[in-house]
Formats: C-alpha cells, structure tokens, sequence
C-alpha cells in the first residue's frame, strides 16, 4: 500500500484539487555548432594553449563545447 493509498488520495481527487495539467513543452533549442564557425582567432588560441589544459577546461574558458575543442585540436595544422 502507497503513502497516497494510505492517505486517500488518489489520481481523480488530485486532479480535482489541481486542475488538469498540461505537459510542459521543451523550450530550449540546443545549438550545435560545427568547430568552422568559431571565429579564427579563438581556433588559433586554442591550438596555441599548452596540452596540459584539457577540453572542458578550455571550453569553459572560452565558451564553446568540449566536442568542438576536440574537432580543432584533431584538425590542427603543423605548428613549428
């Protein structure tokens, strides 16, 4: 036996008291951004940044996501 058995409550009596709940709906749009559209002299920071540094420090150092840290780091030129 439920705590709301025990108590006698059940669905239709907290709807009653409630009203009908709409389900809420999922607002935020999550943005994916591909690592081109960062501009190039952030890429350029990030490349140049000692390799200590790890990919979720560098995106919230620089507001971006981990995987697009990864993309750049991954597609960097040679840098001598």
């Amino acid at each position: 036996m439920s705590l709301l058995e025990k108590l006698g409550l059940t669905k239709q009596s907290i709807e009653k008291m409630l009203g009908v709940v709409a389900p809420s709906k999922k607002t935020k749009i999550k943005r994916y951004r591909r690592y081109e559209t960062v501009p190039a002299d952030i890429r350029e920071a990030i490349i140049n940044e000692h390799p200590s540094y790890n990919c979720r420090e560098l995106a919230k150092k620089y507001g971006i996501s981990n995987s697009t840290i990864i993309e750049i780091r991954k597609r960097k030129p040679k840098i001598e």
